[in-house]
């Protein structure tokens, strides 16, 4: 009898949450301290909810008001809310440390030695994992904005690589007041194999010129770096090395890639990399000229870990590449467990905006999926819609001001100076150096 209530209740329970409707919320996550917006937090509710906040610190995804969202990043104290209790601001507390900054001793090597060794064994054991991904790159440059979002799967375990589009839109939005020749041409170019980059990597395709922080243990070149380290325990009591690697200011004969890793020091497990490159130079080919143009940029990356397959995998990624009034945005988002079917693939080679053409727009991925919210200067420019930025001037106060007014000149000056140019990252040749 008590066991027949007991599945009695449950049953009860279950209907219950299924008559429950799904609830749109969001907020924008702040720091407590610095009230600065965090972007690309984890946002969780189950294996199949979640997301991640946008470059401005916001989210929005849809749960049940009975349902808890956990919100975290590294180094920052977690927190939760049901889903009818979210407040328009969360603020997450940075994790204070428990050492002062250190250099990094033999210990501290053989932290890097062990976590770049057991990666690369996972890398060998997990080299067919695929993982399902939301892409999105925003392009920004004088009179013109762009944007090019898809759903894709890639190998996963420590480094992404084999980029597959499933279902993929773009749109452009043009500042009609600067009169001036079209840049179209700008986002056609192979930037998507930045999300190739990694701070271990195991395939290293195009990125085989480069030196990376696992070079240091690697390739015993201790000349390349120096290293600190910080260590703190999260609030669930798990222990954090924040180690430091900063690139020798005389290496310059070759791209260096350095920042800071978040390493699970119990479990020797890479959480985070916060990254920068240097040295890297672009091709750039302006087709009005018919000549190439060799330019440095300047890349700074984030990339999340998730472990719960049993290896190394990435979670999110984001990247920004900066050369003067030219900006390109890139996010990549881990969508886990979500049931996707897909009924196109189209390999991404060189050309990642040809393969988005090529494999077209699937209405019902989109409709039916709670991605990545769009910052507002996203959505002006969200599947082409050329309307949305007159029809939404007003709430989005677009107006120039008198210094965007003066600025007008130079924009169109720029403009042309930059008439069809395409961008294309190239192995640029280096003088041969010993290390």
């Amino acid at each position: 009898m008590r066991r027949f209530i007991t599945i009695l209740l449950f049953g009860l329970s279950r209907l219950i949450m299924a008559q429950e409707k799904l609830d749109s919320v969001g907020a924008i996550i702040r720091d407590a301290e610095t009230q600065e917006p965090v972007p690309y937090a984890s946002v969780y509710v189950s294996p199949g909810c979640g997301t991640i906040s946008n470059y401005e610190g916001e989210f929005a995804l849809q749960c049940l008001a009975s349902e808890t969202i956990r919100i975290s990043c590294i180094g920052y104290q977690s927190v939760t809310y049901r889903g009818s209790e979210l407040p328009a601001v969360v603020r997450l507390r940075p994790v204070s440390t428990t050492l002062k900054e250190i250099t990094v001793t033999t210990k501290g090597e053989d932290i890097l030695y062990r976590l770049v060794t057991k990666m690369q064994r996972e890398a060998k054991r997990h080299r067919k994992a695929e993982a399902k991904y939301f892409f999105r790159m925003a392009t920004q440059y004088p009179g013109t904005d762009e944007l090019a979002e898809a759903f894709m799967t890639a190998k996963s375990c420590v480094q992404i690589r084999d980029i597959t589009f499933h279902s993929g839109c773009r749109g452009q939005l043009k500042d009609n007041k600067l009169d001036g020749p079209s840049l179209t041409g700008l986002g056609r170019t192979n930037m998507h194999i930045f999300l190739r980059l990694s701070p271990i990597l195991v395939n290293y395709d195009i990125w085989d010129f480069t030196f990376v922080p696992a070079d240091i243990v690697l390739r015993r070149m201790k000349n390349l770096y120096q290293t600190s380290t910080v260590q703190f325990a999260q609030e669930d009591g798990t222990p954090v090395s924040k180690i430091r690697i900063t690139a020798n200011p005389a290496i310059t004969s070759r791209p260096i890639l350095d920042g800071t890793m978040y390493i699970d020091s119990k479990k020797c497990r890479l959480l985070r990399f916060d990254g920068q490159i240097h040295n890297l130079h672009i091709e750039l080919y302006d087709q009005a000229r018919e000549q190439h143009l060799v330019t440095s940029i300047d890349y700074t990356m984030h990339v999340d870990y998730r472990h719960d397959h049993g290896f190394t995998e990435i979670a999110s990624m984001s990247g920004t590449i900066s050369k003067d009034s030219i900006r390109i945005r890139q996010l990549l988002f881990n969508l886990g467990e979500k049931k996707l079917i897909f009924s196109k693939s189209v390999r991404v080679g060189e050309n990642m905006v040809r393969a988005i053409d090529k494999v077209g727009f699937d209405s019902t991925l989109w409709v039916t999926n709670n991605i990545v919210k769009r910052t507002q200067a996203e959505e002006r420019v969200a599947f082409g819609d050329s309307t949305f930025w007159q029809a939404n001037k007003s709430k989005y106060n677009t107006a120039p001001t008198l210094q965007e007014q003066r600025t007008d000149t130079y924009l169109q000056d720029a403009i042309r100076q930059l008439k069809d140019n395409t961008m294309q990252l190239q192995r640029m040749p280096s003088t041969p150096r010993s290390y």
